[in-house]
């Protein structure tokens, strides 16, 4: 008996006890002053009611019916009535109410009990409860693992490990371990087998069951829609075997783990769809893309070069001069565009996966402004940058061709002898570029569509000129690729402007 059992048991003998002693006084008193029998009768039901409704078990009111009877007996024999107990009818009513006080004291004693059960199985509820609002509050299969087996751990006092995975598929499960020599246990390849098992049969296994009962621990799977979701083992070797009903409820637990775990599995799988829907919606915009951005300036070739072939005797050497100098800018845009198609594919199914490393912005922009100035010699740029080096993390070569594809589309569509201007900001967590122009600025519809893929003049034929709307689209991926934003919108004063961000996590500036 433990020590916290022996004080209640105590204190338990000593209410009976002062509440037999109060009753006995009381009877003794009210019988010397009425002379009437039934109030002590009515005194003795009450104290085994009260002594039945304030002590734990039978046993306590059992031994106030039996002493309160005693005390009955005694009142009447120190209150002189003398007659009373040579007669057999008051024999039958001290019998009588021993039987009514027992089966009063038997039914409160079994009311308590079911009262007990009942809170037992209503705070049982609120922590399943609970427990399935923080389950399904978490957001990734190994955290609801990591809570489930925590609640486990904490219900049985075990050591657990949990498998979101079959062991055998190179799974390493999460250990809650109360020695380390259960780790090693929990990790042997026979303790794995067992857990493997389970995934392929989908029952519990191991100790004290059909199946793996030489296995140091009992694992439980858990299941949701036929589907197996993990594992859990519990370490049961020398250890008190688990009772029925603590089963029963980490049966409960575990089917919350699975109901969460199944939650979770359908918002990966929802969120994986939409992934692949916006990869196909990428694809058919860049196809599209391709295909009008090629077909234009090949026509103009192909017809360039058909007049030269067709008409040479006819035309002038300045005419055949200027046909020539067509074909060149086209194949120059045209190596452009493969170039910008060669750098979309180093990302990898347009997801974050470019190398970055802590690169100069000086360099970068420099690098970007002497390229575009081989091809428009004339452009009017104007760059503004930080006075102190700062350092970004990026894939320098991709930034690169963003910028040469924003500052080329403003230096097209603003005209070559508009002002364009390329302004870099640092702010807290975040690098700021900007490219502006002066020229007519976007229609309305071109902020929406603009980076889709779309020609930026809608009002235009598809081959009325060589749109920049796939190197807008390639700028959107390389941007989005690196974990930052861009956008495009009219200036109050005139003109577009462009601007894109990357986080300045992992990078660093000098003070």
């Amino acid at each position: 008996m433990t020590k916290t059992n022996f004080s209640a048991n105590l204190w338990d003998i000593l209410k009976t006890a002062s509440l037999l002693l109060i009753s006995a006084l009381i009877s003794y008193w009210v019988l010397g002053w009425t002379k009437e029998s039934s109030n002590v009768y009515i005194f003795y039901i009450l104290s085994v009611i009260i002594i039945s409704k304030i002590t734990e078990g039978y046993r306590y009111g059992f031994t106030a019916s039996f002493l309160g009877i005693v005390i009955v007996y005694n009142c009447f024999s120190l209150s002189g009535i003398q007659f009373l107990p040579s007669q057999t009818g008051y024999h039958l009513t001290l019998v009588g109410m021993f039987i009514i006080a027992v089966i009063i004291s038997a039914a409160m004693a079994n009311l308590k009990s079911h009262v007990k059960e009942a809170e037992r199985r209503e705070a049982k509820t609120v922590q399943l409860n609970e427990i399935s609002r923080k389950l399904l509050s978490l957001n990734s299969g190994e955290n609801i693992g990591g809570l489930a087996l925590e609640y486990v751990y904490s219900l049985t006092g075990c050591s657990c490990i949990f498998y979101s995975k079959s062991p055998q598929q190179g799974e390493e499960g999460l250990i809650r371990s109360l020695d380390t020599r259960h780790t090693n246990i929990m990790n042997s390849s026979h303790e794995q087998f067992v857990a493997h098992w389970v995934f392929e049969n989908k029952t519990i296994a191991g100790f004290q069951t059909d199946f793996g009962n030489e296995s140091s621990c009992t694992y439980l799977p858990l299941i949701s829609h036929e589907r197996i979701l993990g594992v859990i083992g519990i370490f049961q070797l020398g250890q008190k075997p688990l009772s029925n009903s603590t089963l029963d409820y980490l049966r409960l637990i575990i089917s919350q783990a699975a109901i969460a775990l199944e939650r979770q599995y359908l918002a990966d799988s929802q969120q994986n769809i939409q992934l692949e829907t916006e990869k196909e919606k990428m694809r058919a915009n860049l196809l599209r893309a391709v295909s009008h951005d090629l077909r234009t300036p090949l026509t103009g070739m192909i017809g360039a070069s058909e007049t030269i072939m067709k008409n040479k005797e006819q035309l002038s050497q300045k005419e055949q001069d200027k046909l020539i100098k067509y074909i060149y800018e086209d194949s120059n845009w045209l190596l452009h565009m493969v170039e910008n198609l060669l750098s979309v594919t180093r990302i990898k199914e347009g997801v974050s996966a470019v190398n970055k490393q802590p690169e100069l912005v000086e360099e970068v922009v420099t690098a970007a402004v002497s390229r575009l100035r081989k091809r428009y010699s004339k452009a009017n740029i104007s760059v503004k940058i930080p006075s102190e080096p700062l350092f970004v993390p990026m894939d320098a070569t991709l930034i690169m061709q963003v910028l040469i594809n924003l500052l080329e589309n403003s230096v097209k569509y603003a005209g070559k002898s508009a002002l364009i201007s390329l302004n870099v900001s640092a702010a807290k967590k975040e690098v700021i570029f900007q490219v502006a122009d002066n020229g007519r600025g976007l229609v309305l519809a071109d902020t929406d569509s603009i980076f889709e893929g779309i020609s930026p003049t809608p009002s235009q034929t598809n081959d009325s000129v060589k749109g920049i709307g796939i190197g807008l689209s390639i700028c959107k991926t390389i941007i989005n690729a690196h974990g930052g934003t861009i956008s495009a919108q009219n200036q109050p004063k005139g003109g577009a402007l462009f601007t894109f961000t990357l986080p300045l996590e992992g990078g660093y500036t000098f003070e």
